[in-house]
């Protein structure tokens, strides 16, 4: 499984957009609160509505990815989320955080419902458990990652520069997946 280039990129996208939300877990509450100036229960809210949005959209997302196609969600998941993520430590009110939160939410049911989908349509039938177990072990890399390198580049430098290097992973992973895609097309 490890030599087929396509489901580790896959992997890969699940697992460094689950990065950015491991980092938004850990820290968006925090940022509201001590930087944006907004009470616990909107820190809260921000961090609940992503989830409704995420979980709202999804089933809709999937049937989407079976009529469209997985590779265009992925790619405009991963740019939904590094944008909004982005967005973030530019934001102080409330409604302009919930609207990157919903942003966020949305960019990841793009990603989470597609990128699954993609590994099953990849793998060969009887490679399909080594394939799955590939995919979530990279996801679970993905989404510890994310507060520890957060936390890590949070330490020694301010919300701007630690969401915009978290952002600019994500963006410079969309060629790395799209070349990657392009080559065993052909």
């Amino acid at each position: 499984m490890i030599s087929d280039r396509r489901v580790v990129v896959t992997s890969g996208m699940e697992g460094l957009q689950n990065l950015t939300v491991g980092a938004l877990e850990a820290f968006l509450p925090i940022y509201a609160v001590t930087v944006a100036g907004l009470n616990e229960f909107q820190a809260g809210l921000l961090w609940g509505i992503q989830i409704v949005v995420t979980i709202l959209s999804k089933p809709i997302m999937g049937k989407t990815s079976d009529r469209y196609g997985r590779k265009p969600l992925i790619t405009t998941g991963m740019i939904l989320c590094a944008l909004s993520f982005g967005a973030i430590p530019l934001l102080k009110d409330f409604y302009a955080l919930m609207a990157a939160a919903i942003i966020f939410g949305l960019g990841e049911s793009f990603v989470t419902s597609s990128s699954a989908a993609l590994v099953a349509d990849i793998c060969k039938e009887k490679h399909f458990g080594t394939a799955m177990g590939t995919f979530g072990t990279i996801f679970d890399i993905g989404h510890a990652s994310g507060p520890i390198l957060a936390g890590l580049l949070l330490a020694y430098h301010d919300y701007f520069f630690t969401f915009w290097v978290i952002s600019a992973i994500l963006l410079l992973a969309v060629p790395v997946f799209t070349m990657t895609m392009h080559a065993h097309e052909h």
